[in-house]
């Protein structure tokens, strides 16, 4: 049997109430190590995780996509942050998946892929140990460094829209420097935008780039605060997504034409009645002028009265504002796009924009893809690449 007696740590051989160790006290020979809290999840042999999964000792090595693990001690074909020397608490045996950081979405392992880093493992959750709900909103969230802007008109309020500043919202160029999707700057060499922006995730983006700082969709050349950086690599993002995370070639230069957009708390629901926007370089349908950013005001609503409209459709990785009778909302060329929030006196990304049946059709609610859901994916992708 391994008992694992390292040094003085408190361990439990022989199956007593709870851990225990031998004492250096004289006429105290063991004692129990009660300062442990009981797990409130048991270890699971096999087939499912309760919790988060960091209890899971299983032999699972192989991921929902059918890649197989990498060894935790191993290098190759990705250098690894954790490893069993790093997180010996973590149970990193060969390439059995385990949660050594507490992912929210359960056990996970480094990849044989070379193209994938990471991915969340083939099981499931116990049938007695139900997933959180989306519907309970965090208390009071602070956010720093991020979602700040200098606003210089009240009037920012993409199809209906107005000339507008939104300093986290980039612009995808591909090889001929042509405008095609948009994405947020969500870290200073990082761009969240749609699955629908990027042919592959495997092939290198080669001649494309990321514009940035500039409210025209055709800067022109030597504009002083235009920054362009390439795309070095693409990630998509888990199964029905829809996202993609860019990382730059380098980090971006932050002032006051480009600004970090916050990244929502895991499983954030935003309420009803709040007030967001998007913003895109987009078919504008005649609207306006479309040669400039703009940005265009929406209220969210809920998923039920979305889902009245649409039938039961809206999933809770979704986020819906209100269908207005006049056309306002996103077009071609704004995928991949922001659906800022103001959210604790910053501007969150709450939602990214993706295709809908009609670019902005009066009276049809829009439907987005909801940031908060991805949020632990999104920061494990920046911490591990």
């Amino acid at each position: 049997m391994r008992r694992d007696l390292r040094e003085n740590f408190c361990r439990n051989p022989d199956g007593s109430e709870a851990p225990w160790c031998f004492t250096s006290r004289p006429g105290l020979r063991m004692a129990f190590c009660h300062q442990i809290p009981r797990c409130t999840e048991e270890l699971v042999p096999e087939g499912c995780y309760h919790g988060s999964g960091e209890q899971y000792r299983g032999s699972v090595s192989k991921t929902r996509k059918g890649v197989q693990c990498q060894h935790w001690s191993s290098e190759t074909p990705h250098k690894p942050q954790f490893t069993p020397t790093s997180a010996p608490q973590a149970g990193l045996e060969a390439n059995f998946c385990r949660n050594p950081d507490g992912d929210s979405h359960g056990p996970w392992c480094y990849t044989l892929d070379p193209d994938i880093l990471f991915d969340y493992c083939a099981l499931q959750r116990c049938d007695d140990d139900q997933p959180p709900s989306i519907l309970d909103p965090p208390d009071q969230v602070v956010f720093e460094k991020c979602g700040k802007r200098v606003d210089k008109s009240n009037k920012l309020r993409v199809v209906g829209g107005h000339p507008g500043n939104s300093p986290w919202t980039v612009s995808l160029r591909n090889r001929q420097g042509q405008h095609f999707c948009g994405g947020s700057l969500v870290k200073e060499q990082w761009v969240l935008t749609a699955r629908q922006c990027i042919w592959s995730c495997h092939e290198p983006l080669t001649g494309y780039e990321v514009w940035l700082g500039t409210i025209n969709q055709n800067p022109q050349p030597g504009e002083a605060n235009l920054q362009r950086v390439p795309v070095a690599k693409a990630v998509c993002g888990p199964a029905g997504s829809q996202l993609v995370l860019l990382k730059l070639e380098r980090p971006v230069i932050l002032n006051h034409h480009v600004a970090l957009i916050c990244l929502p708390p895991e499983q954030y629901v935003v309420p009803p009645g709040t007030k967001c926007e998007i913003a895109g370089w987009g078919e504008s349908i005649g609207t306006s002028n479309n040669t400039v950013l703009h940005v265009a005001s929406m209220n969210v609503i809920s998923n039920q009265e979305c889902n009245t409209k649409y039938r039961g459709h809206i999933q809770e990785s979704e986020i819906c504002t209100q269908g207005l009778v006049v056309p306002v909302g996103a077009c071609e060329g704004d995928y991949g796009g922001p659906l800022a929030c103001y959210t604790h006196d910053c501007w969150v990304l709450q939602g990214l924009i993706i295709p809908n049946r009609v670019c902005a059709r009066p009276r049809w609610p829009a439907i987005f893809t909801r940031v908060s859901v991805f949020v632990d994916w999104i920061n494990k992708v920046m911490q591990l690449e």
